[in-house]
């Protein structure tokens, strides 16, 4: 099981897309990121949908846009909303518990931690997000089993 807030989900994806793999390990990687990249687009959807509820729409029920080529929110309070919501939406845990996924995610972390490549600011960063999660995956994984 591994965890990350969905608005790291795209940048996740993209990180372990760059990473040269082939055979089982690109097999198990494209496992993965294609359960991000599904609940990524679920998420965009679900942001869309905050944003009709508060933004202009025209007639066909489409967002209207500003000159600056963002949207129009009815007023201002209806856009302290959505961005209060937003966040909320943006800042919600995805939780990666598929057991079928176990043996993909064990090859990941794998490649992850065995990463043997220079990384800019923000490949790092991205890096060791991605590492953290799965430190922190094998922590309360050992936690559960010590409970046991």
């Amino acid at each position: 099981m591994i965890k990350f807030m969905k608005k790291e989900l795209d940048k996740v994806a993209k990180f372990l897309l760059d990473i040269e793999l082939t055979g089982v390990e690109n097999i198990h990687r494209m496992r993965v990121v294609n359960q991000f990249k599904k609940q990524h687009e679920e998420m965009v959807s679900e942001e869309i949908e905050l944003l009709k509820a508060h933004a202009e729409v025209d007639t066909n029920g489409e967002l209207v846009r500003t000159e600056a080529g963002g949207f129009q929110l009815k007023d201002q309070n209806a856009a302290i909303e959505f961005r209060t919501q937003q966040e909320k939406l943006l800042n919600e845990q995805f939780v990666m518990a598929d057991s079928n996924l176990n043996q993909a995610l064990e090859t990941l972390e794998h490649v992850v931690m065995n990463l043997d490549k220079k990384l800019s600011n923000e490949e790092a960063e991205t890096h060791f997000m991605i590492a953290e999660a799965f430190e922190e995956a094998k922590l309360n994984q050992n936690k559960q089993g010590d409970d046991e």
